[in-house]
């Protein structure tokens, strides 16, 4: 059994807690790491990364957080990197609704970055709070391979997300759910991914959200589906074989 921490972000620790993140979640079988920026000043340190340690691979985007503060052309550096890295995701990006409720330069930004992933036929990641409607006008224009990352959502609009082919990125942070189980038993399990989002984010009262603790997440939706932990594991590594480059299977 292997697992895939589907978002983390490297780039925001210290050279020591990244080898030491790394190391311990590979003795627990966590063998692939999306390493996800936020801003164009981390997209170079997230490819170095990904460089340096094998497994890991880089996603590159603008954070809806950010979105107003990007430099003139952003998009076209990022289109620049696309083309010299064929491993390179898209993200994370998206609209923020509780952090600013007008969007219109989130989606603006969005769209464009979107765009990009569909043109170069790479994975996009979203990230999307309080803007269910929004996003959801919004499905023609995400490539088919789209993680609506750190999912917590109701079990409706998880189906909604899934019957459109897209994934569901979750995290320990979903056990915190009053309904937990409701939600982890509703969900595709052929369109679900595990991700921490470390360093952010809690931890449940079980254990912290860090990759070596995925294992332990995969076992609870396994109990969640009245399955195995292997079924789900399986599952789950055959998903990020069919989001990863052919090539690289």
């Amino acid at each position: 059994m292997f697992y895939t921490d589907s978002h983390i972000h490297l780039h925001d620790c210290n050279p020591e807690i990244i080898k030491n993140v790394i190391t311990n979640a590979k003795k627990n079988k966590v063998e692939a790491f999306v390493n996800v920026s936020s801003v164009p000043d981390d997209w170079y340190k997230v490819i170095e990364i990904a460089q340096k340690y094998s497994g890991v691979r880089a996603a590159i985007g603008v954070h809806p957080w950010c979105a107003e503060n990007v430099f003139p052309h952003w998009d076209e550096n990022l289109e620049k990197y696309l083309q010299k890295y064929p491993d390179l995701w898209v993200g994370e990006c998206g609209i923020d609704r509780l952090k600013n409720p007008d969007t219109a330069i989130q989606e603006k930004v969005f769209l464009r970055q979107a765009e990009l992933a569909k043109k170069y036929n790479r994975t996009l990641i979203v990230h999307a709070v309080k803007a269910n409607e929004q996003i959801e006008k919004l499905f023609a224009y995400l490539p088919q391979k789209t993680i609506f990352h750190s999912f917590t959502g109701s079990k409706e609009w998880g189906k909604q997300i899934q019957s459109r082919g897209f994934y569901l990125g979750v995290n320990c942070t979903i056990l915190n759910k009053k309904n937990a189980d409701e939600l982890l038993k509703n969900v595709d399990l052929n369109l679900l991914l595990l991700e921490t989002d470390f360093p952010y984010q809690g931890k449940n009262t079980v254990f912290e959200n860090k990759p070596s603790y995925l294992p332990l997440l995969a076992e609870k939706i396994a109990q969640a589906n009245n399955c195995n932990t292997e079924k789900v594991a399986e599952k789950l590594w055959q998903n990020w074989l069919n989001l990863v480059d052919e090539r690289e299977k």
